[in-house]
């Protein structure tokens, strides 16, 4: 684990056997890997019933996609989108800058869809993109994402944003490292344990900070996952 510039991991989380509901490792980490260089971000595609295809359509909207390594997930960004998606039992991945109440919608929109088109999406496992900000001075970290956002949106949409950068925050991960754990264990059982997440530090500005949280955090998953057997 030699990437940090990266910033991005996954954690998966999932119920164990019969863990207490009370236990916050109720949703339990699972495995923690880097991005590979080659991962595909918001490519855009046309879904159909038999390939993915790079060129506009009049008959159907294009979805925008992420690939990870060999795998494709379709970018919630409507229910037109996840309706396609669910179409074809494809996970999705759930933006950043979205609200919990806006994810929980498309989510359930998706399995709505599922069900209209007899998809079996008991093994799909979405992703959830999350920004974590770590620092026992809560003040001190959402300052530093809500600078972080504000720089990014300058750049990439300085005429055409319409959210509010506060409620983005409070959908992302800011706090000490205890309550930054929990509150992504608590997100995961909002999501009924079918999402996976990607992890963003790179909004910390204490760099040898960020490279601690993010070791702390992979020794605890790989811990966990002796604890219980995974390995």
């Amino acid at each position: 684990m030699n990437k940090w510039n990266y910033g991005i991991f996954f954690v998966n989380f999932y119920s164990k056997g019969e863990q207490e509901s009370s236990k916050m490792m109720n949703n339990a980490l699972e495995t923690l890997r880097i991005i590979d260089e080659d991962t595909s971000i918001y490519d855009v595609v046309n879904i159909n019933d038999h390939y993915l295809v790079k060129k506009d359509s009049e008959d159907n909207k294009l979805a925008p996609f992420i690939a990870l390594g060999s795998k494709l997930y379709v970018l919630a960004t409507s229910e037109n989108t996840v309706d396609s998606a669910a179409k074809y039992a494809l996970p999705l991945v759930f933006k950043w800058d979205d609200t919990n109440e806006e994810r929980l919608k498309l989510l359930s929109s998706y399995n709505t869809s599922a069900s209209k088109y007899n998809q079996n999406i008991d093994s799909v496992r979405h992703q959830l993109m999350l920004h974590v900000n770590v620092n026992e001075a809560e003040t001190v970290a959402k300052e530093e994402l809500k600078s972080y956002f504000k720089n990014y949106v300058a750049c990439t949409q300085p005429s055409n944003f319409n959210g509010s950068i506060d409620s983005i925050i409070q959908s992302n991960v800011t706090g000490c490292y205890n309550d930054c754990l929990s509150y992504v264990a608590n997100l995961a059982g909002k999501f009924n344990n079918t999402v996976d997440f990607l992890l963003c530090f790179e909004s910390m500005q204490d760099k040898n900070k960020k490279k601690s949280v993010m070791i702390e955090l992979n020794n605890q998953v790989i811990k966990f996952r002796q604890d219980n057997n995974l390995i």
